[in-house]
């Protein structure tokens, strides 16, 4: 009797532990379930954003009642069952630290807020980060500059590839960055339109031209940004800076920049 009862603990020991292990398995599967079922939803939203900005960009380059203005008006496209929420706006408004000439640059720290001198000086520190310095002599003197302000780096002599290295330039300060990244951009291939609809670009064009000098000469193809989002179960935002040479030329666009982002 003993064993039979020893052997029927093992029995139901036994019926206890593949219970549990079943438990598990089950458990597990369902997230894989779910897991499989959020990564397959993520997927079909980039998917759909992708789709709504390439419809972006042949609306965009298209005439007739199909275009679409770069004015940030909202525009709602299907991709297969989704829709996707889609903008466009211009960069023509924007200021390019890369081209820009000092007056402009100077125009623009005046019209955030600083004193005539210190934008000034800031301007041709932003100047001398992107570009050589005239001598070696110079360029000693600038690598110094940067050493007594605290500073284990100098001026690499090369155009900005991030905004945000804007604020490496000795005395942009991060508000000082936070105040002027909206007006900026470095795929505006020219001066910013004169007729932009920023009040603080176009206080910036103003206090240039006061000072005699132009602002710089850069021309190529308008550059717009697009940002397209699906909304729901799977929310995701993506972002591209296309070029526009137009239909007429070998390349009507060229996409700069894409990326996951903010609408």
């Amino acid at each position: 009797m003993r064993e039979r009862g020893f052997a029927l603990l093992i029995v139901l020991w036994s019926v206890v532990f593949l219970a549990f292990v079943m438990t598990e398995i089950l458990a597990n599967s369902r997230s894989a379930v779910v897991l499989a079922g959020s990564l397959r939803a993520a997927a079909q939203a980039r998917v759909a954003d992708d789709g709504a900005i390439n419809a972006a960009i042949l609306h965009t380059l298209s005439a007739g009642n199909g275009h679409w203005k770069a004015d940030g008006a909202p525009h709602g496209v299907m991709v297969g069952t989704i829709n996707v929420d889609v903008t466009v706006h211009t960069l023509a408004d924007k200021i390019n630290p890369n081209i820009a000439s000092p007056a402009l640059l100077a125009g623009l720290l005046r019209a955030v807020g600083l004193p005539d001198d210190q934008a000034a000086q800031i301007a041709q520190n932003i100047v001398l980060w992107r570009a050589p310095a005239p001598s070696v002599s110079a360029a000693a003197a600038l690598q110094q500059s940067y050493r007594a302000a605290g500073l284990a780096y100098g001026p690499p002599a090369t155009q900005f590839t991030e905004l945000n290295q804007l604020t490496n330039v000795m005395d942009v300060t991060p508000s000082l960055y936070a105040k002027l990244a909206p007006h900026l951009s470095l795929f505006q291939p020219g001066d910013p339109d004169p007729a932009t609809h920023d009040p603080i670009v176009r206080q910036a064009i103003r206090y240039a031209n006061a000072t005699g000098i132009a602002p710089s000469d850069g021309e190529g193809a308008p550059v717009v940004m697009i940002s397209a989002c699906v909304q729901g179960a799977a929310p995701l935002c993506r972002y591209a800076v296309v070029s526009l040479p137009g239909l007429g030329a070998l390349t009507p666009y060229q996409i700069e920049q894409i990326g996951d982002g903010p609408g």
